[in-house]
Parts: C-alpha cells; sequence; structure tokens
C-alpha cells in the first residue's frame, strides 16, 4: 500500500497546475484539437502519473 494520498485531495492550486501540464503535455504529444489527432493518451496518462508521484500523490 502506497504512502501518497490519492490526487483528489491534492489543494486545489495544484489540481489547477494539473490541468494546465495536462494540456500541455497532450499538445507536446500531438494534440491538435481536431477530428484527426492521433494522441497516445495511454502515454500521456502515464506521464501525468508520473508528474502526480512527483507531487506526493497517486494517479489516477
Amino acid at each position: 500500500m502506497s504512502d501518497n494520498v490519492h490526487f483528489t485531495h491534492a489543494p486545489q492550486e495544484m489540481i489547477k497546475e494539473y490541468i494546465k501540464v495536462l494540456d500541455q503535455t497532450a499538445v507536446d504529444m500531438g494534440r491538435t484539437n481536431s477530428r484527426d489527432d492521433r494522441v497516445d493518451w495511454v502515454a500521456v496518462n502515464n506521464k501525468m502519473i508520473e508528474w502526480w508521484k512527483g507531487k506526493g500523490f497517486t494517479f489516477p
């Protein structure tokens, strides 16, 4: 069992930062907001898992 707290218990400011990081990561990995996007969302999710882990939280 992890000592980390689930990300839903993170401070609101950190959750706002996460949304920005998620958006930028998706853009960096190919999101264009078009119907033809081919973003590897599993890879984006894995990056977000690492980002939250670095903050001391579990995700998802």
